[in-house]
């Protein structure tokens, strides 16, 4: 495997406001479902202007522990950061994810490898005897496609109380 960790951190986060589209269901290592999420946003976003923004960022929030969650019922949020004030429409609902108190690991990966990079973070947290407080999410930082391995740079953010 070619996990590349460059930093796990503790980090103070602000709060973001994301315009998201729910998955109930399987998930791990579907790439063409992340990818259908995302259009689905980004679709509603690209003719209100709101993709426009360089602060932007591409984000899922992850809700059930894949151990104690049967698959079927696995919830993931997959969606964009968007301004204070975006509303919600048809599909698209809007999440606040709280300021506060994060683990942030930053990776270069590929796709198959989000497993070992999620278990590095929460070996990091297991560590320094931290404690999760819920709010679990990616933020991606580069368009795979463009990277000359097809890796994801992305970093995982874990609340901590």
């Amino acid at each position: 495997m070619s996990v590349t960790i460059s930093n796990i951190s503790i980090e103070k986060l602000p709060k973001k406001k994301l315009a998201y589209i729910e998955h109930i269901g399987p998930y791990k290592g579907d790439t063409e479902l992340f990818g259908k999420l995302f259009t689905s946003v980004m679709e509603w976003a690209q003719p209100k202007g709101l993709m426009n923004n360089p602060k932007m960022e591409a984000i899922t929030v992850y809700y059930d522990d894949p151990k104690t969650v049967p698959e079927s019922q696995q919830r993931i949020r997959v969606g964009f950061t968007v301004s204070e004030n975006t509303k919600a429409e048809n599909d698209i609902r809007i999440l606040e994810i709280p300021e506060g108190s994060y683990v942030v690991g930053s990776f270069e990966i590929l796709p198959s490898e989000y497993g070992i990079a999620w278990n590095e973070v929460f070996e990091y947290i297991k560590k320094k005897n931290l404690m999760p407080s819920g709010m679990m999410y990616e933020s991606y930082k580069n368009e795979p496609n463009t990277h000359p391995e097809g890796k994801h740079i992305v970093d995982i953010n874990v609340m901590i109380q």
